[in-house]
């Protein structure tokens, strides 16, 4: 009974724990795409290194490809602005709540960031409004919204006492300039604006003031040595590299260019110089930010800053203007909104080299030295959301196809217009183990809403983009149309700005049933087909040559059996008629169209047949690819949109009533057979009663009280169902055993809906030349319905091996021996359980009830082959479900008994949940966000470890780590002395029976973590438990009546007493010489008759090696008094500890 409640349950062995653990491992290993909601960006020009933080509080720091470190804030912190100490590995986050965060990146080789202090400045006043990093990156300069500037010791980690103060700063100012000002002007010139030190000459740094003024602030002499003031508010300013010129935004859309003067003795006050306005005279909107950065011809340099542009005509653009010279001037124009950017300058010769934008969607690098300013492209922090991503799936190739795949870039960016250059982000080395990639390559196809497909290169740590197929281009319409031919680069027809289109991210769509639902690549031959919200199929081959022709378009309805049909929905799309020019790579071959044309809800793909299966919410239909004709269509959909009259589903609370009736009658039928049972209606209480020592009394009340019970499920009401039963949730093209007495296996098409339903077709393929000429026949062999209803979310046929019996080709090019052997089995799964029945004769195996077990659905759910990590020969294949609560369940097949649970996604975040796609190398990929994806591994051996380190990063020596040193050095003595007692004190162990779960369980976590250093990068590594809770080890846990606890607890206290005695000896002798005598007077008896024992040592090896031997002579006595007496006992090893602790 017990073992049906708990479904499958048996008590784990430890060789099976550690063949679990050999197998089986819970990782986030990596995130692809670009970060969501990015609020800031950094550079370290020594290191080499780009920041970028977000409103989530991610901070993420990007080098050399493969090169990545992840930190995470709490949620309710937002960093507004980052700030690298260069050449440390350090960087420090500015956040709304007006704290500051120091960041170091990790030296052990993990990608990961550790904060390593925390400083918050209190009150109004002192609201951090900028910020400045010293050159030598030992101190930070905080300007704040009520004028004054802090200093903060980076080495020390603290604030100090020396504060730049508006009062101090404006007392000259106003003595030389007072009859040219007005009042307003000279109590408050607003917050601090920027702060930056003057190059070639850090004592000098200019601060500038929201309402204008600017100062050149000398550091030693604590005065100012020049004043220049501006009639517009200040936005930014920039220093020119030589260090005697710099140039000043503003909000009118405007810069002013200053010179330093030389040679003055006094301050001198500058009124603002000739103003240049870009794109002016009319009103301009704010130039938010500006860079003077020096280049390698023009001794004007090059002016990068963003906005400025006219608010009547241009207003809404989000622009970025880079000026060199006067023939040179871009005005980049992004499709979101720019964040933040920086200037790279080459490392040799000091000129800038490329251009880094942050938008808000996306991350843009442009060649400043190359001819033209092309754009990188990038190895990291690509766009997948360039279009809304609406499908994504993920396939393991061979090498010949993804050499074919790649070598021709169809749908990228023209190389013209992409920079030949070196990545300028090199900064750090990976270390990570080499990938074999010579045998397989894993590709990310992610659907989109525009109706094109991307291929990502998902093998390494960074993903980047290899192809893109449009199926745009096959459908005609008036939107279509006039955007076939637009060039999204071409500068545009405006000679004023000169605009010119960048970036990948497009949030329009064209069309919305051009978005993808779902995908299909088989891994050799390299067909794919896509389908859409409009009903649509695309086949598509990888062609090697350009072709001019037409593809032809096949109409299927699927409802042609139900004449009182009528579809409400939207139109189906209108494919292009005549010949049509297609470029090398992916070209459709056919289109299929269904009536009604309603959203693809499921699709499967054999090249092998060259079949193709689809499915919507009212029915299915299989495809021949190669002659280009409906095979067969089934219609889901009930005649009444009903179930079948007189058909009602089983009532669930009923049978569960039934069956746990059923088992309380067995279970008193048992009890009445007893000689010690009380009377049938005799009240039993919970707990045994104190007096009563018998273990069959005491057993059945234990056991009833901690019995687990199943979850109750309601009841599926198919009467008041919302129409969505017919839907078809999934489909599998297999060769099985379906025909009682065939000896042979047979092609079969399964089908499952969101009624429970299920249906079998046997399919019938000629090979060879007959394959050109005999279409494909199909008919419906069987018809399942379970009784529970429950959607069907998968189907997966397994082998004699357990292994999943493949759809398409394996990418090895060899099928497995046994896959055409019987005996094979079918699972299926369901949202609420999974049921494993043999074929061909469909007999129940075995079931698991997910749903009435842990209260949560199926979302889905994978056959995936597990190698151990030390053995590569063993291998095991599992069941891996992901459920709606967003954890992972590893079942074993075909028993079904729970191997693993990993809690990988909050149960909040329904999107990331629908979105997870299973891979056979034991991984999973999920939606982070809508711009981000989440690399997650199941499979000890098949993980994507991250692994780096950056070079030349100088040794930071704080104040925190000299002052531990120096309390370290202070404690010696006491240390040296403590540590003999502690090494002792840690020898002494109680051999225990019954060890505390909490604490194993605690102890299993850290000691995954610490082997694992990538075992969490952003979020904290969710708890992984193996085996099933039986019956048996509830048992063992609860077997200590309430007298023996006692006794255990005063137990314990009394040992702690007794080792607060021994600490307080040796602390009070602890300035005495090593030689003198120590007399630890303990006593390690449990019952207050022990014997009272005494250890003399002369000196402190003599002393430990006798205590040691006293101790454990001490242990062996108190195990066996316990095992006679039958008292368990509980280790103290932690409880000596936290005294050893407070005793220090």
């Amino acid at each position: 009974m017990f073992k049906f409640f708990w479904g499958k349950g048996s008590h784990q062995s430890a060789e099976r724990l550690k063949i679990q653990k050999e197998l089986f491992q819970f990782q986030k290993t990596a995130q692809h795409g670009f970060p969501s909601k990015p609020t800031s960006l950094a550079w370290d020009p020594v290191l080499r290194l780009l920041c970028v933080a977000t409103r989530t509080g991610a901070i993420k720091i990007f080098g050399a490809p493969g090169v990545e470190f992840y930190g995470q804030l709490p949620k309710d912190k937002i960093i507004c602005s980052l700030h690298f100490v260069p050449g440390r590995g350090r960087v420090i986050a500015v956040c709304e709540d007006n704290s500051l965060q120091l960041w170091e990146i990790s030296t052990d080789g993990s990608p990961s960031l550790k904060c390593i202090h925390t400083q918050s400045l209190e009150g109004k006043l002192k609201k951090i409004s900028a910020c400045c990093v010293e050159s030598n990156g030992e101190n930070l300069l905080i300007g704040t919204e009520n004028g004054n500037i802090y200093i903060m010791d980076l080495l020390q980690q603290q604030m100090t006492e020396s504060v730049i103060y508006l009062d101090v700063v404006m007392q000259k100012f106003l003595v030389s300039y007072f009859n040219s000002v007005t009042e307003d002007f000279k109590v408050n010139p607003g917050a601090v604006e920027c702060v930056i030190e003057q190059p070639n000459s850090p004592d000098h740094i200019l601060i500038g003031y929201t309402r204008g003024l600017l100062v050149l602030w000398n550091r030693k002499t604590l005065c100012a040595d020049q004043t220049f003031v501006a009639s517009q508010q200040l936005e930014g300013a920039s220093w020119h590299p030589n260090g005697q010129k710099f140039v000043s935004a503003h909000n009118d859309g405007s810069y002013m260019t200053w010179v330093l003067e030389q040679g003055e003795t006094e301050m001198l006050v500058k009124k603002e110089p000739s103003i240049t306005s870009p794109y002016g005279p009319a009103g301009c909107k704010a130039i938010t930010k500006i860079f003077w950065k020096d280049t390698d011809l023009e001794e004007s340099g090059i002016f990068v800053f963003s906005g400025g542009m006219p608010r009547a005509s241009y207003g809404d653009r989000y622009t970025v203007s880079v000026v060199k010279g006067e023939k040179n001037h871009v005005t980049y124009d992004f499709t979101s909104k720019v964040v933040d950017f920086c200037v790279i300058n080459e490392a040799t010769t000091g000129q800038a080299e490329a251009l880094v934008v942050l938008a808000e969607e996306e991350l843009i690098v442009i060649d400043l030295i190359s001819p033209g300013w092309p754009s990188f492209s990038l190895p990291y922090l690509a766009s997948l959301h360039c279009s809304a991503v609406t499908a994504q799936t993920v396939v393991t190739v061979t090498p010949e196809l993804y050499a074919k795949i790649k070598s021709n870039p169809q749908g990228m960016t023209s190389s013209s217009k992409i920079s030949t250059r070196k990545w300028p982000i090199n900064g750090g080395v990976s270390v990570n183990e080499q990938i074999d990639l010579t045998s397989q390559r894993i590709l990310l196809l992610t659907g989109h809403e525009d109706g094109s497909v991307r291929f990502w290169d998902a093998s390494t740590a960074s993903l980047c983009q290899i192809s893109k197929f449009s199926t745009s281009s096959c459908f005609a319409s008036d939107d279509l149309d006039c955007t076939l031919e637009n060039d999204p680069d071409e500068i545009d027809e405006e000679e004023w700005p000169p605009f010119r289109k960048i970036g990948v991210f497009d949030p329009y769509s064209d069309d919305p049933r051009l978005a993808v639902k779902k995908l299909c690549l088989c891994p050799v031959t390299g067909t794919l087909t896509v389908a859409g919200t409009a009903g649509q199929v695309i086949v598509a081959a990888l062609c090697d040559s350009q072709s001019e022709k037409e593809v032809p378009v096949t109409l299927v309805n699927i409802v042609s059996d139900r004449d009182n049909f009528v579809w409400k929905g939207h139109d189906k799309l209108i494919a292009r008629k005549g010949l049509q020019l297609f470029k090398v790579g992916f070209q459709p071959t056919s289109i299929l169209q269904l009536h009604p044309p309603a959203a693809v809800t499921a699709l499967a793909l054999n090249a092998e047949w060259s079949v193709l299966a689809v499915g919507t919410a009212h029915g299915l239909t299989l495809y021949d690819i190669f002659l280009k004709k409906e095979v067969v269509a089934k219609c889901t959909l009930n005649p009444n949109d009903v179930s079948g009259t007189g058909d009602q589903p089983m009532s669930r609370r009923k049978s569960f009533k039934k069956s746990l009736r059923e088992s309380f009658r067995r279970l008193r039928k048992g009890r009445s057979q007893r000689p010690t049972a009380g009377p049938k209606g005799a009240p039993t209480s919970p707990f045994p009663k104190l007096e009563d020592n018998s273990v069959n009394n005491a057993g059945p009340s234990v056991a009833a009280e901690v019995r687990p019970v199943e979850r109750q499920i309601e009841a599926r009401n198919v009467v008041l169902d919302d129409g969505m039963g017919s839907m078809v949730r999934c489909l599998l093209l297999a060769k099985t055993f379906v025909i009682s007495q065939a000896s042979n296996a047979t092609a079969t098409l399964w089908a499952g809906t969101n009624s429970g339903a299920i249906y079998v077709f046997t399919i019938s393929v000629h090979t060879g030349n007959r394959r050109e000429v005999e279409p494909v026949y199909a008919q419906l062999a069987k018809e399942i319905q379970l009784k529970h209803r429950a959607p069907v979310v998968s189907i997966n046929i397994i082998d004699a091996s357990f292994a999943a019996v493949s759809e398409s080709f394996e990418y090895a090019g060899a099928k497995s021996v046994l896959e055409s052997s019987p005996p094979h089995r079918v699972v299926i799964s369901s949202e609420e359980q999974f049921k494993v029945f043999t074929l061909p004769n469909l007999r129940p195996y075995g079931k698991y009830k997910l749903t009435a077990y842990t209260g949560c659905k199926v979302r889905r759910v994978a056959v995936i082959p597990f190698t151990a990590r030390s053995d590569s020969s063993y291998e095991e294949n599992c069941l891996v479900c992901l459920s709606n609560q967003g954890d992972f369940h590893i079942l074993s097949l075909p028993d079904l008994r729970r191997q693993m649970n990993a809690q990988a996604i909050r149960k909040e975040d329904i999107h990331a949940t629908s979105t997870v796609v299973l891979t056979h190398q034991g991984e999973a990929f999920y939606m982070l966000s809508s711009s981000e994806l989440q690399r997650v591994a199941l499979s000890a051996r098949n993980s994507l470890q991250l692994k780096c380190q950056v070079i030349g990063m100088t040794t930071n020596t704080d104040s925190t780590e000299s002052s531990s040193h120096s309390v370290n050095r202070n404690s010696a003595s006491r240390e040296e002395k403590l540590e003999v007692i502690g090494s002792e004190l840690s020898d002494i162990s109680v051999v225990s029976n019954t060890s505390n779960p909490n604490e194993d369980r605690e102890n299993d976590k850290n000691n995954s973590n610490s082997e694992t250093n990538n075992s969490t990068i952003v979020s904290v590594e969710p708890e992984t438990s193996f085996g099933d809770m039986t019956v048996d080890s509830v048992k063992d846990h609860i077997i200590l009546n309430l007298e023996e606890c006692r006794i255990t607890e005063r137990t314990t206290e009394t040992r702690i007493a007794e080792f607060k005695t021994e600490i307080s000896i040796v602390k009070s002798e602890e300035v005495s010489t090593i030689s003198s005598a120590i007399s630890i007077e303990k006593s390690h008896s449990i019952c207050p008759l022990s014997p009272v024992s005494s250890v003399q040592v002369g000196s402190q090896f003599e002393k430990k090696k006798d205590f040691q031997e006293h101790c454990a002579s001490a242990s062996n006595e108190k195990s066996d008094m316990l095992c006679a007496e039958g008292v368990s006992t509980v280790p103290v090893e932690d409880n000596l500890a936290a005294e050893t602790e407070a005793a220090n």
